[in-house]
């Protein structure tokens, strides 16, 4: 669904869960988790709900992943060469 949403414009419940067979209570569930997130915000023209990528979140998820994998990528690594060490 975000990748649909990364493509521009604003999609309804029914466009995001047509792909995976879902049905529109489902996908409107996983949206609203979306939401509730901050990663989608939602306009509503008349009965219609249309959805749109909030991407500064995205932006900073991302960010947020990349300062946390560096670290745990330098500690493993630390951790392979204490234990190829010998005696390790």
């Amino acid at each position: 669904m975000l990748s649909m949403l990364s493509r521009g414009g604003g999609l309804t419940a029914g466009e995001l869960g047509a792909p995976f067979d879902i049905s529109q209570p489902t996908a409107s569930k996983h949206l609203r988790v979306l939401e509730r997130a901050g990663l989608l915000t939602r306009s509503v023209e008349g009965r219609t709900h249309r959805f749109r990528l909030v991407e500064k979140r995205l932006r900073d998820a991302e960010e947020w992943i990349e300062r946390h994998r560096s670290f745990w990528e330098h500690t493993l690594d630390r951790l392979g060469d204490l234990l190829e060490e010998p005696g390790g």
